[in-house]
């Protein structure tokens, strides 16, 4: 590809600009005809009072408290409200809000990408710092793994908060570059107030603190040194305190709330429920997830199944676990000899912790919209290595032809992801497709269930049962399963979201009696044998049962 062709596309001040408008919008414009799906859409957008109540002093604490606004996000509230007062809930709308913040956070993230480029690689021609920073933008902007921001209304909040962020890193990046020192008081500053803003759209970038000590030491290398004077030391820890500390509040109102709502979110495990060990494992192996999904850019997915006990302890995330922890330690070794590449790594994994998963049930913790933000680290550092090599990509155009194929190839894999998104039935059937879709059958229940909802809200009767029936055909599965292996409270557990979402059969109800006094649970089997008694009356198995719980209770039901 000639000079004059790039320059074109990515030379002076607008024409990136437009080139890579015209490139988001070529993948992502069939979005604006996409509908609501019922994946969240409902509690965060269309069911949901914080957008649609009248302005109260109540209505400002619910928005200001993590446990009404399901996470701390009170600005996406307020684009919310003022979204609703002026379109409603005219899905075009919604989407294009989405769009338009994806769009300008892959800007926002050019512009970055350019500064980084002539502070990092001084000696690049200014021709190929162009180039470079609009491929790399373009590459982030279409990326596969980067669709579900742009797309799910729910996931609006993500772009958003990148949009705060790369701006906020720009500005530091000025402030702690000694070619600006006059000016380093109002960058750090604006640099502060655009972290905050992005603390309050969505608690995802509350390692941002973290994100940028890790640059001072291995990326501009401007952190104290070993020897340095006290006073240095506090003042570098002073500054980056400033940063940390409202991340942490943020982040402690979002762990409250996902302990006192536990009719969206499971409440998150003790350590007597999930121990240190298998935390730290999980969280491992979600780390080599978040690198993989940026070089393999398929069988993307919006889910983060709940995983089974055996998989848990399986083969699969033990090796991934051990895969990433090695290449972690490799690294570390070697710190001085390969610090950029140190400052990736380990910057890259300080903002991908809070998607690792460490306060969760073990789940798949990685979905498509958890990478948003660290695989602008990598994306990041590969600009910064190609401008290292430029010289060799001069003089060989081609390079610069495969570079422009690579994006191509994303845009065409991203354009695909984008498609799922249609409406609730075209998502559903994505996930139903995966693999993980059969690793929990809780969340295939639920699934159909929501599938089954859609549908009856849409007139679609028989889809609706039989959605329904998948539902509880899965659950049933899942019960008979667990019983199979002797995994009482599995089964239990499995049986009460049968009962809740379809009823209980008495033999079943009868069964799980069985269950529960395995467990030791007598009040439970109780109740069980009590009901089941009044509806089978004769039936000389719940006899049985009942004699054995009044020997081992010393009561009758």
């Amino acid at each position: 590809m000639s000079p004059n062709v790039t320059d074109g596309l990515t030379g002076g001040r607008l024409r990136p600009v437009l080139t890579l408008t015209l490139l988001v919008a070529a993948v992502f414009w069939p979005a604006m005809g996409f509908d609501f799906v019922r994946w969240d859409d409902p509690v965060n957008v269309t069911q949901n009072s914080l957008i649609t109540e009248p302005w109260s002093g109540a209505l400002v604490v619910k928005i200001l408290n993590g446990d009404t606004a399901l996470r701390f996000k009170p600005l996406p509230w307020l684009i919310y409200r003022g979204i609703h007062a002026a379109f409603g809930f005219n899905p075009a709308a919604w989407h294009a809000l989405s769009l338009v913040l994806h769009l300008g956070a892959t800007l926002v993230f050019w512009v970055v990408l350019r500064a980084l480029i002539v502070r990092l690689q001084p000696e690049t021609p200014r021709a190929t710092v162009h180039l470079l920073a609009w491929l790399g933008a373009a590459v982030w902007a279409v990326h596969p793994a980067h669709i579900e921001p742009a797309c799910w209304v729910t996931a609006t909040p993500y772009p958003l908060m990148v949009i705060f962020l790369t701006g906020s890193f720009w500005f530091y990046s000025r402030g702690m570059d000694p070619g600006h020192p006059a000016d380093q008081r109002r960058n750090l500053a604006l640099a502060w107030l655009m972290a905050l803003a992005s603390y309050a759209t969505y608690p995802v970038g509350v390692t941002y603190g973290l994100w940028l000590m890790a640059a001072d030491i291995w990326i501009f290398r401007t952190a104290p040194r070993r020897g340095c004077s006290a006073t240095e030391a506090a003042r570098w820890l002073r500054r980056h305190a400033l940063f940390l500390a409202p991340a942490l509040a943020s982040a402690w109102i979002t762990w409250k709330s996902s302990a006192t709502t536990p009719w969206l979110y499971p409440a998150p495990p003790s350590l007597a429920d999930v121990d240190l060990l298998t935390r730290l494992k999980m969280g491992v192996a979600m780390l080599g997830s978040v690198w993989t999904h940026f070089f393999w850019p398929f069988g993307m997915t919006p889910n983060n199944p709940m995983l089974p006990l055996d998989m848990v302890q399986g083969p699969m995330i033990i090796f991934m676990a051990a895969g990433t922890g090695l290449g972690l330690l490799i690294i570390w070794l070697k710190r001085k000899q390969r610090p950029g590449t140190t400052g990736v790594v380990y910057g890259s994994t300080l903002l991908a912790l809070p998607v690792l998963g460490f306060a969760q049930w073990p789940s798949w913790a990685v979905a498509d919209r958890h990478v948003y933000l660290p695989h602008l680290v990598l994306t990041g550092a590969g600009v910064v290595l190609a401008a290292r090599w430029w010289r060799k990509l001069v003089a060989k155009p081609a390079w610069t032809l495969a570079a422009m194929a690579m994006v191509a190839v994303l845009a065409a894999l991203g354009r695909q992801q984008v498609l799922i998104w249609r409406n609730t039935d075209t998502l559903f059937a994505y996930i139903e497709r995966q693999p993980a879709f059969a690793w929990n059958v809780s969340q295939q229940a639920y699934i159909y269930q929501l599938w089954a909802a859609d549908a009856q809200e849409a007139g679609r009767t028989e889809t609706a049962r039989a959605k329904n029936e998948q539902a509880r055909q899965a659950l049933q599965r899942g019960m008979i399963t667990a019983m199979e292996k002797e995994d009482w409270a599995e089964a239990v557990e499995r049986s009460r979201q049968l009962e809740q979402g379809f009823g209980l059969p008495p033999v079943l109800r009868r069964e799980r009696a069985r269950w529960l006094l395995n467990l030791g649970r007598l009040p439970e089997a109780g109740a069980d044998l009590q009901q089941t008694g009044r509806e089978m009356p004769d039936d000389a198995a719940t006899e049985m049962l009942t004699k054995e719980w009044t020997k081992r209770s010393g009561r009758t039901p």
